[in-house]
C-alpha cells in the first residue's frame, strides 16, 4: 500500500489571509449594526 504525500512540505496555514479576515470582520460589524438598529426600532415602538 502506497502512502500519498503532498509535493511540498510547507505546513498548512490555519489562519485565513488578511484580506479574508478583513472581509469577515466587515460582515460581522455590518450584521451587528443591523441587529442593533432593528432592536432599537422595536424598542422605540
Amino acid at each position: 500500500m502506497e502512502s500519498i504525500r503532498p509535493d511540498n512540505t510547507d505546513p498548512i496555514s490555519l489562519r485565513p489571509a488578511p484580506n479574508q479576515l478583513g472581509t469577515i470582520m466587515l460582515r460581522f460589524v455590518g450584521l451587528l449594526v443591523v441587529a442593533i438598529a432593528v432592536l432599537a426600532f422595536v424598542y422605540s415602538r
